[in-house]
């Protein structure tokens, strides 16, 4: 009776220290979520963090309260872009664990995370015209950069008069992948900065600077830059047309600030979709990862971008697609096929601006 007894306060002082434990963990996610949010969010003038935090740590107490609540937070927000990624990995916040994020995409494939295979695409236009397709991309970077460039030099090997690029279908991902066989069609250094809610302005070049950490995530991302050189493109003092929609968002749109305002450059199509805000990975243990808004776009032109704030076209094409589809409004996944179904008007219209002499 004694050893029965015994053993049930001993489980009982055992599982009260693992549940102490364990809520000590919680409640320390919950303040580096807080801290960072506060310190770091391009929104944070917006919220009443008096309030808001004693509310927030009552209720996030254990961690089932996790994933709700902090989702549900960074909705509060308002910015339209931040979002928090779960790992599902127990990892404490250390040096190593704030790369876990970019190791994750380095170690998984389209066809794992249930992603469809990009939509490359290239070819040669009227004999004269080099098109390519800048597809969204968030994992396989290597596989993308390597292909990306490979078309490149097939086309610049045709001698083009002009470049046609795509960004139609291109909602988001890894800037730096898309951007990286470009430089050589970009005329200045100094192409887009980015400002935060203290007007701290940072600038992007062609190509980022690589601080350590930059030399880290390339190396677990696969894309070291000693190892992966950007092309050189011959035919670069030639017209170039950006192809802009609707669903160009995110580092699709941050491509096509890259060449806003360039004389040679055309940025034809719609309103992009306005995540033109700059977003920073920022782990706070337990394998998550807040990937917050923190600064908004500045362009080559001095235009500061508004939260949600697209980027206009220089020459607007006119499709009304939900007119078109029989309907009043359309989902995401309406909009995004009737984009591709309507592509040869964006091709159409990109050719007839380089055959009436707009870029004179």
């Amino acid at each position: 009776m004694k050893k029965k007894l015994l053993f049930a306060i001993t489980t009982f002082i055992l599982l009260n220290f693992n549940a102490q434990a364990q809520n000590k963990d919680v409640q320390n996610i919950v303040l580096r979520f807080l801290d960072s949010v506060q310190t770091n969010s391009y929104m944070s003038l917006n919220v009443k963090w008096d309030s808001v935090r004693p509310d927030f740590i009552e209720q996030t107490k254990n961690i089932n309260d996790l994933k709700p609540h902090l989702t549900s937070f960074i909705k509060t927000l308002k910015d339209g872009h931040s979002s928090v990624i779960f790992l599902n990995k127990e990892e404490d916040n250390t040096e190593e664990s704030k790369f876990a994020f970019y190791k994750l995409i380095g170690t998984t494939t389209d066809a794992e995370a249930g992603l469809p295979p990009k939509n490359f695409q290239h070819r040669i236009l009227q004999d004269k015209y080099a098109y390519i397709n800048i597809p969204s991309v968030a994992l396989e970077n290597r596989k993308f950069v390597d292909t990306i460039g490979i078309q490149l030099k097939e086309l610049d090997a045709k001698n083009p008069k002009a470049w046609i690029i795509d960004l139609t279908e291109n909602n988001g991902g890894n800037i730096m992948s898309m951007i990286w066989h470009f430089p050589t069609l970009i005329d200045v250094n100094h192409c887009y900065s980015y400002f935060s809610r203290t007007k701290d302005e940072k600038v992007s070049t062609r190509f980022i600077e690589t601080s350590p950490d930059d030399i880290k995530v390339a190396q677990l991302i696969n894309l070291e830059y000693e190892k992966v050189l950007p092309i050189s493109i011959k035919n670069n003092n030639v017209p170039i047309v950006i192809l802009t929609s609707q669903i160009t968002a995110s580092s699709g749109e941050l491509f096509a600030a890259y060449f806003k305002g360039q004389k040679n450059v055309k940025l034809v199509g719609q309103k992009t979709t306005g995540l033109t805000s700059n977003n920073s990975p920022i782990d706070i243990g337990g394998g998550i990862t807040i990937n917050l808004t923190t600064s908004v776009l500045k362009d080559r032109n001095g235009k500061i971008y508004k939260i949600g704030e697209g980027i206009d076209p220089d020459i607007q094409l006119n499709i009304d697609y939900a007119k078109q589809e029989g309907k009043t409004d359309l989902t995401y996944q309406e909009l995004s096929q009737a984009i591709k179904k309507n592509k040869q008007k964006y091709l159409d219209e990109a050719i007839k601006i380089l055959g009436n002499d707009s870029f004179k």
